[in-house]
């Protein structure tokens, strides 16, 4: 049965405001929508329904719904009125002036989008909407951004100021019922309308048909027009994320400052930077940060390309221009974090090519005015991530203040993000196994890596049917062994020994030590040490002891080789620079004069008086290193039995291993110190 607003007359009640704006609406659509041609009698409401566009009722209802008391009364009272009216996109703001356009005369009505980079700024007609307010006359602006596109003079001083969300299911459900004259609607999901501007959903919603028809017309237009969502059921959370840094830091402050929105506490306008664009090279979890960012803020994750603006259109300037303009409306509609990946695809247009300058300067201008539009104003809700690998290409006005806003680098992973990283990927697999040791033999890997070092375990525990073991993901990690047996074990003594010394010296607290070959390193021991600018000579002594242990280690079991000395980061080059940074550099040995850095202190031995002074001391140190791995040999030998079956041990397994085996003596405990040996 037709929804009639005849029927108010039949009651004894006065008619409401709202109910007569409604009628009224009804009327004034009619008359807007055949120019002035009015029929020889007023027609009846369900006749008003018959010759208005579906675009204007949809308009009429959704300002029904918006308009407050005071709002209603302003306009059927008010002598003059300017009126100011934000709409959803730039579809709605033709069927909305259209809606308005007689419900009083309107002196002028400007209607913006920001289409026009001239005509539509503030400045443009705010001298004659100003004397036109003075002068008694009644102003409408109808636009996407009042404040960015509308007279300054009618924003300034608007008496009525509405700001129109895309139609509600209220809305559509009473523009079905009056279109169709059914009053049972159905139930409608509420994605409905997202993505549909307002002539596809009017295109949708059509006369003599059913109610129902209605609703799976909608459906199926919003599903062909919607992007993809991405399924965001398995993305971390942005606070259980690792390895981010700065953008890590800037999406949190993001993620409180939304959650302060929807509880009220602030404005959306007043959220300024939250719109960025990512840089890193690939793998580093560039569009990752983007999904638990949209999971985090509670939103959909629109992704897109600038290649893909091309693939889907057949590169002519008009169809990549409304390709821009879908993205924007999707994501709009949505209230969706829209990614643009690839966006140094789009060129700089101080550096483009000139045989395609006019191509590419026009493209790149529209995506600068699209943008403005989805990011700028009190309406907008979306929120826009850019990602490149090359943030130099970029244009300089797609990163200012106000657009994409900055460039956030985000590099490589440090080990402990390596390991967080590991840890979300392997869920519940190796609970409790400590991997601080396996994110330090992949040191320098992104995160993509190591997301693929848990896909390729996994699989290989799948393989063997059975659950996975730290082997097969060591077996990701590290490169398979070709060393002989001899040699192996020689490097988890040499590892050993660096291990039980820090430990024993109190030199500092081991991290991990592995026998995995890194580039000219046959193994690695990592310790947290002391700061070396706040070393006494007995804590000095201490960690060069320490540093020589590895090559006592070697003399001890078989013979002192090159692999302890030679490069600039051996163990012997270090030993050697600390003992003439000792001398020379740092005031602990014979002399106080400070003769120069640590790197002129080494030069200092050409000299052959302090090459003396260095050359006792080293060999000193050393004997007292030969001395600590005959003392501890039981310890070392342990220690790196383990290693030769595990390639790898964290900290708390090398304790234990040494707890385990005590010395037959023991020597000073100087304080805690701090290094890497290799």
């Amino acid at each position: 049965m037709t929804e009639k607003t005849s029927t108010r007359k039949t009651s004894n009640k006065p008619s409401t405001p709202q109910g007569t704006l409604k009628a009224h609406a009804k009327r004034i659509a009619h008359e807007a929508d055949h120019h002035g041609h009015y029929p020889p009698e007023p027609p009846a409401p369900d006749e008003l329904v018959a010759f208005t566009r579906v675009s204007t009722l949809i308009a009429v209802t959704m300002l029904q719904v918006t308009l407050s008391m005071r709002d209603i009364r302003l306009l059927a009272g008010q002598r003059n009125v300017g009126m100011t009216v934000a709409v959803p996109d730039a579809s709605w703001v033709t069927p909305v002036t259209r809606a308005l356009s007689k419900t009083r005369p309107w002196a002028d009505t400007y209607k913006r989008s920001g289409g026009s980079k001239v005509s539509d700024k503030p400045e443009n007609g705010s001298d004659a909407a100003g004397e036109a307010l003075s002068g008694g006359s009644s102003i409408l602006g109808v636009s996407t951004d009042p404040v960015r596109y509308l007279p300054a003079a009618l924003v300034s001083s608007a008496d009525v100021r509405i700001v129109l969300d895309a139609p509600s299911l209220r809305v559509i459900r009473k523009v079905i019922r009056l279109v169709t004259g059914q009053r049972r609607v159905g139930r409608m999901g509420p994605d409905i309308v997202q993505g549909l501007s307002a002539d596809e959903i009017a295109a949708c919603i059509r006369r003599d048909d059913t109610a129902r028809s209605c609703v799976r017309r909608l459906e199926a237009a919003s599903r062909s027009k919607r992007a993809p969502v991405a399924d965001l059921a398995d993305v971390p959370l942005l606070q259980d994320c690792h390895g981010y840094g700065e953008a890590g830091a800037w999406g949190l402050r993001l993620v409180s400052a939304i959650e302060d929105v929807r509880a009220g506490r602030r404005s959306l306008s007043s959220v300024e930077d939250k719109n960025i664009v990512l840089s890193g090279e690939a793998g580093v979890g560039k569009t990752t940060f983007a999904r638990s960012l949209a999971k985090s803020l509670q939103m959909p994750l629109l992704a897109t390309s600038v290649s893909s603006w091309f693939s889907q259109t057949n590169g002519y300037l008009n169809d990549i221009c409304r390709k821009i303009d879908e993205v924007f409306q999707q994501a709009a509609s949505q209230g969706a974090v829209l990614l643009l990946d690839e966006c140094d695809s789009i060129p700089n247009r101080a550096t483009c090519d000139p045989r395609h300058r006019e191509y590419w300067v026009s493209l790149v201008s529209h995506l600068l005015m699209t943008l403005d539009g989805a990011v700028s104003g009190a309406a907008s809700k979306i929120i826009v991530i850019g990602a490149t690998n090359f943030p130099e290409r970029l244009d300089e006005a797609l990163v200012r203040p106000g657009r994409l806003n900055r460039i956030v680098h985000i590099g490589r992973p440090d080990d402990a993000a390596l390991a967080g990283i590991m840890r979300q990927h392997l869920k519940d697999d190796l609970s409790g196994e400590d991997l601080g040791p396996l994110a330090a033999i992949g040191s320098g890997a992104t995160g993509a890596q190591a997301a693929g070092w848990v896909r390729g375990a996994r699989m290989a525990a799948a393989a063997a049917g059975r659950r996975m073991v730290a082997d097969d993901l060591l077996s990701e990690i590290a490169p398979p062994e070709t060393r002989s047996h001899e040699s192996i074990l020689a490097t988890a003594r040499h590892e050993a020994a660096h291990c039980v010394s820090v430990e024993g010296l109190s030199v500092g607290t081991i991290h991990s030590v592995s026998i995995v070959a890194q580039g000219p390193f046959a193994g690695k021991t990592l310790s947290r040490l002391r700061d070396a600018t706040s070393l006494g000579a007995a804590e000095l002594d201490a960690l060069v002891v320490s540093t020589l242990c590895g090559r006592a280690a070697d003399e001890h079991w078989g013979k002192a080789t090159s692999g302890a000395a030679g490069g600039p980061a051996s163990d012997l080059a270090a030993a050697t620079a600390l003992v003439a940074g000792k001398h020379g550099s740092y005031g602990l040995g014979t002399s106080l004069v400070y003769r120069g850095d640590r790197r002129q202190a080494l030069a200092l031995l050409d000299d052959p008086a302090f090459l003396r002074i260095v050359h006792s001391d080293l060999d000193a140190l050393y004997a007292r290193a030969r001395e600590f791995v005959r003392t501890h040999e039981a310890a070392i030998d342990a220690v790196a039995a383990r290693l030769v079956v595990r390639r790898v041990l964290g900290g708390d397994a090398v304790r234990s291993i040494i707890a385990a085996h005590p010395p037959a003596r023991t020597l000073g405990n100087p304080d805690r110190l701090g290094g890497i040996h290799a």
